[in-house]
């Protein structure tokens, strides 16, 4: 009689069968190459006051941010476009895209965070601007790995295992519907102040490559300067020329990480008179040199 252990030997065996030779014996499959969710952060908002911008280096980063909505909906603004979500809704925000916060009714709220570096992305790219709907099974997901997340804090063994469940969650999201394509680009009121917002950021964006003045603006839009710095810091809590100033610099952080350009035309193209301006600037916002973040998302530059 076949014992079990003599059992799983044999399956083993079959296993194996038809297992080539390696060309190296040195050189195989690696973690640093798999899709592999690292240096994984959560926290969570709970008063619409917490969404309010404090610099740009919050609302433009090198990392991936998981937006999950679990009580009080809002909208979501992520490069050009702004996404309608309610609870029980996800929204996963890439590496260099700018975004903010519009129209979440005031008050008491839950949005979980998850923010996050990862390799073999391209797995990840059919959840670019659009957001899904969660079903039972991801919501599971999600708990189990806030579960694991707190574990991990507190003893640090948990962290492999969170990454491969953070992982199939976020395999699992690209399997999801997407939001109706009707809570696309809308507002969850029809408050005009956003949607003058929207056409100030699509302007500012547009041309980042000249120095904008608020007058500029006025004449394109067709408002006093006075209304429009009022409906800005009111929406977004910050003055409209430090909008258009850290906006210079996420696209100027972008192209640090993106491209080879140099630091001299980078600033350039971002409309900074001088290399000492937009280095001290970048320094203020982000916390170190433009070189050294270009170093530290991966690239080189002059």
């Amino acid at each position: 009689m076949v014992s079990d252990r003599e059992s799983e030997i044999r399956e083993v065996r079959s296993a194996i069968a038809g297992l080539p030779s390696p060309e190296s014996l040195f050189s195989g499959l690696r973690l640093a190459d798999a899709f592999a969710p690292d240096n994984i952060i959560f926290f969570k908002r709970t008063h619409t006051q917490a969404l309010a911008p404090e610099g740009v280096s919050n609302n433009f980063h090198h990392r991936f941010e998981l937006v999950v909505v679990l009580e009080k909906g809002g909208s979501i603004f992520v490069g050009q476009s702004s996404h309608n979500l309610v609870p029980g809704e996800g929204a996963l925000i890439f590496p260099n895209q700018f975004h903010h916060y519009l129209d979440v009714e005031k008050g008491e709220m839950e949005w979980l965070f998850i923010t996050f570096e990862c390799n073999g992305a391209d797995a990840l790219a059919s959840l670019k601007d659009r957001p899904r709907v969660f079903d039972a099974q991801s919501l599971a997901l999600l708990k189990c790995i806030a579960q694991v997340y707190s574990q991990a804090r507190a003893t640090g063994e948990e962290t492999l295992i969170l990454s491969h469940d953070l992982g199939q969650l976020l395999r699992h999201m690209c399997q999801l519907p997407a939001i109706a394509a009707e809570r696309l680009n809308i507002h969850s009121t029809d408050d005009a102040r956003d949607v003058l917002l929207e056409r100030i950021n699509a302007y500012v964006r547009a041309n980042l490559s000249r120095k904008i003045t608020l007058a500029d603006l006025a004449a394109e839009l067709g408002y006093s300067e006075s209304h429009m710095r009022t409906v800005f810091r009111d929406r977004l809590g910050v003055s409209l020329g430090r909008y258009i100033r850290e906006s210079q610099l996420s696209v100027a952080a972008r192209l640090l990480q993106t491209t080879g350009l140099n630091v001299t035309e980078i600033a350039r193209r971002t409309s900074f008179n001088s290399l000492f301006a937009f280095s001290r600037a970048f320094k203020a916002a982000y916390g170190m040199s433009p070189k050294a973040y270009s170093r530290m998302v991966g690239r080189k530059v002059g």
